[in-house]
């Protein structure tokens, strides 16, 4: 089948969930974003031009790598300005982790196993993360099927691309979405209502490379970044809405609003406690916390 949409996946935050803050003093983020670029295979490259004009508006080369951590406010502000005017759809997964302090998955664990200092252990916190990304894959396919007729006359594919993490064992990916697409008729599919639509997502092809190698994993990056830091306090309690708010218009949508949608707050029902910040960055993507 051929592609017709690039998904780009980058993650911010952390996703420790023995010691969470602000539970924690010294804890792990309280919030981790799983968070997907979008984009036409025709649009490409017309967004990698785009890309490389962003970074020349903020002082660095074409062939410069983007870390959004390491701009400077106005950098930051100035390169999220100019991709809200890019041709992307933007799906994050967001998790709130307090709920989930000290849990722990020992069936999946026992399942994904790593080998430390000689010995091999569960790998904790695998399923989490692909327990995100079934989310992600699942708003990011019906988006690709809603439009692909539209843009090319056809049914086409999604190319996936994650960001390329150390120790991260990316064939239990592609093994745990396999299970999913196997099991899809059973009827508890792992607990969740939605589902992935597989006519337009092979987990074969699931790719992994380095953010200096491809722009588009710099753009996610730089999405992720930003919803991360419009919603997890930073230790001196500051967190930056005005990010969430410059980007709402990108996250797909069905109706609206992107809530639920293009942007996922998990757990269900979650209702706080949040800061007047946070509150203001949940309201320009559809929560009213």
């Amino acid at each position: 089948m051929s592609c017709g949409f690039l998904l780009f996946i980058d993650e911010a935050g952390d996703e420790g969930l023995d010691r969470i803050r602000p539970l924690n003093e010294d804890g792990a983020s309280e919030y981790f974003v799983l968070c997907g670029v979008l984009v036409r295979t025709t649009r490409y490259q017309a967004l990698i031009r785009s890309f490389n004009d962003i970074k020349r508006e903020i002082g660095l080369a074409p062939h410069d790598e983007v870390h959004f951590r390491d701009l400077d406010d106005n950098q930051k502000l100035a390169l999220l300005k100019a991709l809200a005017r890019t041709q992307i759809g933007l799906v994050a997964i967001v998790s709130n982790k307090r709920n989930m302090a000290r849990y722990r998955n020992l069936r999946c664990e026992a399942r994904n196993m790593e080998f430390v200092r000689g010995k091999y252990r569960p790998r904790r916190y695998n399923w989490f993360y692909n327990n995100l990304t079934r989310y992600l894959l699942e708003r990011a396919s019906a988006e690709c099927r809603r439009w692909t007729v539209q843009a090319y006359g056809e049914i086409r594919s999604i190319q996936i691309t994650f960001s390329l993490r150390k120790e991260f064992s990316y064939s239990q990916t592609r093994a745990y979405l396999l299970k999913l697409k196997t099991e899809r008729r059973s009827r508890d599919y792992f607990n969740n209502r939605g589902q992935i639509d597989w006519a337009v997502v092979d987990p074969k092809t699931i790719e992994a490379r380095r953010n200096r190698d491809e722009a588009g994993l710099q753009v996610a990056d730089c999405a992720a970044s930003a919803v991360y830091r419009s919603l997890d306090e930073s230790w001196l309690g500051n967190c930056m809405p005005e990010y969430l708010e410059i980007l709402s218009r990108k996250f797909i949508r069905k109706g609206s609003s992107p809530r639920d949608y293009g942007f996922k707050l998990l757990p269900d029902g979650f209702r706080g406690p949040v800061s007047a910040d946070q509150r203001r960055a949940f309201n320009s993507v559809g929560y009213s916390l």
